[in-house]
């Protein structure tokens, strides 16, 4: 569902707007306990890949698992996965182009069918916080001028779940022109061994990427 985001969110600095705001993280707080309880599932005929973001806007997943796709299948049975939401049909067509693509609503019943039809591998376009699969690998996009906005979970913020869940990804992407050094500082307290990559896409397509492990 696409929304108008609010401007106070990409502010490097608190607003008077997100301190209002900051209790009521506390939502965030409760659905993370809550995933802690569920136990997710890996499923052994199939190798699983999110490609998924924590800030709540456009990063650039989807281009990113076009490429991804195009890339792999020349060695993979590929399938990607895309949950069906009725404002993202023309994501749906832009990896039609290129790929084979499953559109419901369910994540796991489209993982079954791609397991039932003997695809190899499956690439889920966002689904990080969907704690029903254990996915053999965790990419996370940032926009290399929003990064984290300000830092704070929604309200507030712009992310979906504290900056410090990094700690259990296994990739960064940091899509655009230029890399903030204190962003990656950053990053890479949380998480040194964490690879981050950097990559260039122009309109729809994904024409120049970088592969720079920072």
């Amino acid at each position: 569902m696409k929304f108008l985001k609010p401007k106070f969110w990409d502010k490097r600095h608190l607003t008077f707007q997100s301190l209002i705001l900051y209790p009521f993280t506390f939502i965030i707080d409760l659905k993370e306990l809550f995933d802690q309880i569920i136990q997710p599932k890996r499923y052994s005929e199939i190798k699983t890949i999110c490609v998924g973001n924590i800030y709540l806007g456009g990063t650039g997943k989807t281009p990113l698992v076009d490429f991804l796709a195009k890339m792999l299948k020349k060695k993979f049975k590929t399938i990607i996965i895309k949950k069906k939401y009725l404002d993202h049909l023309d994501e749906k067509i832009l990896l039609e182009k290129n790929n084979k693509v499953i559109f419901k609503k369910n994540r796991l019943e489209s993982l079954l069918t791609a397991i039932k039809k003997k695809f190899e591998l499956a690439i889920f376009d966002d689904g990080l916080q969907d704690k029903k699969i254990q996915y053999d690998l965790k990419i996370v996009c940032f926009n290399s001028l929003s990064l984290a906005g300000n830092q704070l979970r929604l309200p507030a913020g712009p992310l979906r779940e504290r900056l410090e869940n990094l700690e259990k990804y296994d990739a960064i992407f940091i899509l655009g022109e230029n890399i903030n050094t204190k962003f990656l500082k950053k990053i890479k307290k949380i998480k040194p061994s964490i690879p981050v990559f950097s990559g260039e896409y122009i309109s729809t397509n994904f024409q120049k990427f970088t592969l720079s492990n920072f």
